[in-house]
This record gives C-alpha cells, structure tokens and sequence, in this order.
C-alpha cells in the first residue's frame, strides 16, 4: 500500500478492497454513503444583494460568457445556476400554475443558450402557460470544473419583492454567499440586515463591491463600508471589483485590465476559501467514515487473531460470541422498540412541526393586520408585501431548523438502543433546507390603489350634495327664497364634503379589508403547500432512520456471525493451518493500521 497522500476517493477504494477482501458486505454498503457524497462534488456559492446592484454582471464577468441577464428596467425574476459543462448548453425549469397537494415536478425543458437570459427575466417568466421557476447553464469554463456552481439570484429589494422569500430560502443550501453592493454608496441598513441572514444561514460570506469603473470614489466607500461591518462586529473580506474591466480585459486579453479589475482577488477567494474549504470537508467525513470500516474489521481480526495466539481461550471466546450473536438476534426479534420509538417520535414531531409551522405563520398574520388597520395598505403596498413575504420565509426557516434539530434528537434516542460504536455514522437529515418551498405559491398580489381621478371626486361630492341643496332649497322656498341658494348651496357643500369623507372611509376599510384577504389567503397557502412538503419530509426522514438502524442491526449480527466463524474454524483447525492463518492475520491487521494511517495523513495534510 502506497505511503503518498491519498485523495479521498482513492482512500474509499482502499477501504472498500478492505471490505471484500474480508467478505463484509455490511461494511461495504456503509461505504457507499461516502462515495455517493463523494460523487456530489458541487459547490453552491449564491451571489445574492439588492435590486441592481450588479450581480448577474458579476457572473458573467467570472465566466466570461452573457448568460445572466442585464437589463437596466427588467429584473431577474428567477435563480439561474451555472456550472461546468461541455459542450455548452441550458435549461429552464417549468411549473404549472395550479396548486396540487402533491409536490409539482418541474419539467426541464432545453433552450438555446443565446435566448436563455431572455426566460429569467420578469416580463418572460412564462413559457407555454407554465412558470419559469429555475435557469441552468452549462459552460465549459475552467473555474467551473472543480464543481463550482455559481448561482444568480432575484434582488432582494426594489421591483424584485415578491422574489426576495426565495433568494431568502436558498441561504441555507448555499456552501458559501456573495452580498453584492455597488460602489455608488456606502452599506444601508437593509443590506447589513441582509448579511447578518446570510451569515446565520451559511458561514462562508465576502462582500463584493462591484461596479469601481463607475464610481471613482470606490476606495473612500470601502472605508466607510468596512468601518460599518467592524462597528457590527462583522469580520467577512470586502473585495472591490469593475465587471465592465474583467469583461474588456477578457476580450483584449489584456492581463495588466484584468488586474486592474480585481477579479483576481476574488477568484482566490473561491479557490482558496471556498473549494478548499470543501476539500476540506469532504476529506473530514471520508476519514470518519474509513475509520469506523478500519474500526469494524479489526474487531473481528482481533478477536481472530486471540484465538489463533491462545487456544486454549477459544471455548471461551465462542461461547462469549455466542452471547452476543444472541443478543444481536433478541435485538432484531424486538426491533419493535427502537421502532416504537422512532413511530412514536415521528408522530410526536408531525403534530408538533405542524402546530409550529401553524403558530408563526398565525403570529405574522396578526402582524400584517395590524400594519394594515394602521394605515392606508395601498399608499406603501409594495413594501408592506416585502416584509411579510420575507416574515413568512423566516418563519419557515425557523420551523424547518426547529425539525431538523428534533429529527437529529430523535435520531439519538433510536440510536440509545444500539450499542455506542453502532451510531458513529448516523445519516444526515438536512430538514433545514427549504430551498423552493414557496415556489409554487402565488405572490401576494395587490389592492385597489384608491387613487380618484377629479371627476370621480366630483361626482362623489355631487352625489351627496344634491340632497341638501333640494332639501334646504324647499325649506327656504316657504320663505319665498329660489331653490337654489345661498343656504342650500352651503348646505350642500357641507353635505357633499361629508358624503367624499364617509366615501373615502368606506374605500379605506374596503381596501384594508382586501388587504387582509390577500394575507390570509397567502397564508392559507403557504400552510397547505409548506405542510405538505413538512409531512413528505417527515416521512423520509422516518424512511431514512429506520433503513440505517436496520442497516446498523444486520451489520451487527454480520460482524458477531464472521468472528463466530473464524473462531470455529480455528477451533477445528490443525497446527499448521492456524499458523498460516496467523500470518494472514497480522498481516491484514498491519494493512488495517496503514489504513489508518493514510487516513490521518488525508485529514492532516495541507489544503491548497
């Protein structure tokens, strides 16, 4: 076995040889988590920031190629995904409109690379009758081929509003986050709000203050910036950079522009604290995978090489296996308790998750109400639907954290009745994700504007000023005085200015009164929508737990069967063969110790 620094896939290789060398399958179908996690190498960096603030720019300065849109009156109305690829090609992905109690299945649907910029934005999110709810590219760029994945997401801000829950709800998929801010002015408090979520969601954050070649006093708002995140108490890296720069220097092949741009600095930034983090990370798990398979093989040698050093301990060892074996099989004839267990919790967290889910978004309603009954909801409307939007998507941010922290309780309770070295490996949950959870769910919509032009203001003053001039006009025509009037048409100019005010009172609670159906509805389907997605993920959770406990019994009663084999079969075995075996042993012991120390060496050894 080679002594040079292993990657993480070719240490796997070693431990699977490993594993059918010595025939232990169960051990074997424990590595194939890892591969398949090693298979996944993507990295997720969001570039995330305020309405127009430069991020789609941004992407396609790093790529080099016009895939984002940029538009100086439209939005990006949908994330759109780039990553490695050749030959080059994109996708859209397609909902249907309609609400279903079952989760929609996007259609994928293959576009022109040219025309993909053209789907993402506001006025073309629709595609034969169906919502344009996601965009992919694939480049063959070398950024991208170490599994980066760059995603380009709706502003959080401005025309945007009714995108920022979902750019909100991607935070928590993320492996690491770009807040872009142009160079124009120093931080706002909604953007060091917007990072403080970010930072809470995914640990690895920069600030990207973009746009320098327009902005000659870039350097100054940096300062102020910087000054604005110490004063926080925020320690992320401010990396100024010109798109504009990064693109013509790539058009000219100019290396001196290219610097000029600073995109070199940010470009490190990805390699060295973003991919290598995930190198990092990756080689982590991998060595604690290796090491309970390396942990597991041992044991049974061990015991093995034992009987083959003492004979005489052999009755002994079979008849403490024996026990074991036993308590392994009374262990899975009972699997009804750690299964009880897991039923029981499961139930307990269902009713649990959806009384929560029910009571913040109760809570946030109560909230919206109250803004509304405050004010006019048509005078700042499109503000009001940002916040609760974005009050909606926290909730469910909460809720789904609170599941994925009780499932990895419960996990713990099942894992109670095993023994301690069986729960080393516990599958992960991620509940927390609630990446597209909202998706489907109509924005909030809008209400009247209340807005009356002047003749509708004086036909309404007109209708209720015709009764008291002919009111008062008869009155004074006893006294031999013209219909019209003096007093009657006081009267009815007093009258008519009443009727406008009780008009306009009327339209100012018929528009709250719509402004609180719109938030009910969208409430109510939020819990009919998010509820369903909380109660599937349950289920595969409970799938999920109860697959690997009884993954985890029968590779108990596997590892107890092999080392009452080999114990037998020593027993019965003559001088000689017990010496030959004895060198097949320590030699696979000594393999097992070469494992481990090229494990060590994965996880100690530098990242680059």
């Amino acid at each position: 076995m080679s002594r040079q620094p292993l990657t993480p896939a070719e240490l796997l290789e070693h431990a699977a040889a490993a594993c059918r060398t010595h025939e232990r399958s169960d051990l074997l179908s424990r590595l194939e988590h890892t591969r398949r996690r090693l298979a996944d190498p993507e990295v997720r960096v969001l570039v995330v920031g305020e309405y127009k603030q430069g991020k789609s720019q941004l992407v396609n300065a790093l790529v080099n190629a016009p895939v984002c849109p940029v538009d100086d009156d439209v939005a990006t109305a949908i994330p759109t995904d780039v990553s490695y690829g050749d030959p080059p090609s994109a996708h859209v992905l397609l909902a249907p409109d309609e609400l279903t109690e079952e989760a929609p299945v996007p259609e994928v649907r293959e576009v022109a690379i040219d025309a993909l910029t053209s789907y993402v934005l506001q006025h073309r999110s629709r595609v034969d009758g169906q919502r344009v709810v996601g965009a992919r590219a694939r480049l063959p760029r070398a950024l991208l081929r170490e599994g980066l994945v760059l995603v380009d997401t709706p502003g959080v801000g401005g025309r945007a509003a009714t995108h920022s829950a979902a750019t909100l709800a991607a935070l928590p998929t993320a492996d690491a986050v770009l807040l872009v801010t142009d160079a124009s002015s120093e931080f706002t408090a909604p953007e060091l709000a917007f990072l403080r979520d970010a930072m809470a969601a995914c640990p690895t954050v920069a600030v990207v203050l973009s746009k320098t070649d327009l902005h000659p006093a870039w350097r100054r708002v940096r300062e102020l910036d910087v000054a604005h995140l110490d004063e926080a108490g925020i320690s992320v890296p401010v990396i100024p950079v010109s798109s504009t720069l990064r693109l013509a220097a790539a058009r000219h092949r100019d290396a001196r522009v290219n610097a000029e741009s600073g995109f070199p600095e940010l470009i490190a930034h990805l390699h060295h604290r973003v991919l290598a983090r995930r190198d990092e990370l990756l080689a982590e798990s991998t060595a604690h995978d290796v090491r309970a398979v390396a942990a597991g093989l041992r044991a049974a040698l061990t015991a093995e090489l034992a009987a083959l050093e003492d004979p005489s301990s052999l009755p002994e060892l079979v008849s403490g296996l024996n026990a074991a074996k036993e308590r392994v099989a009374e262990l899975k004839r009972r699997s009804s308790r750690w299964q009880t267990t897991l039923a029981d919790g499961m139930a307990d967290l269902n009713a649990d998750l959806d009384h929560d889910l029910r009571d913040r978004l109760r809570i946030v309603v109560r909230e919206a109400e109250d803004a509304i009954d405050a004010g006019d909801p048509a005078e700042r409307w499109d503000d009001f639907a940002q916040w609760f939007e974005h009050r909606v998507s926290r909730g469910l941010e909460d809720t789904f954290l609170w599941a994925d922290r009780n499932a990895m309780w419960l996990l713990e309770q099942v894992g109670q009745h095993f023994a301690e070295d069986a729960q080393s490996a516990a599958p992960q949950l991620r509940l927390r994700d609630t990446t597209g959870l909202i998706d489907p769910v109509h924005a909030l919509g809008t209400v009247d504007s209340g807005h009356l032009n002047l003749v509708q203001k004086v036909l309404i003053g007109m209708r209720g000023s015709y009764g008291g001039i002919l009111m008062f006009g008869l009155l004074t025509g006893l006294a031999g005085m013209a219909l019209v009037n003096p007093i009657s048409i006081g009267a009815g100019l007093l009258l008519g200015t009443k009727a406008y005010r009780e008009d306009a009172e009327t339209r100012l609670k018929r528009r709250r009164a719509e402004a609180k159906q719109l938030v009910k509805k969208y409430a109510d389907d939020v819990v009919f929508y998010v509820g369903k997605q909380l109660r599937d993920r349950l289920r595969g959770v409970q799938r999920t737990v109860r697959e690997h406990y009884t993954l985890v019994a029968d590779g108990m009663a596997s590892g107890i069967a092999e080392t009452l084999a080999s114990a037998k079969r020593n027993e019965e075995a003559t001088a000689a063969e017990r010496r030959a075996r004895l060198v097949v042993v320590r030699r696979s012991l000594d393999e097992l110790d070469e494992l481990d120390a090229l494990t060590d060496r994965l996880v100690a050894r530098p990242s680059t």
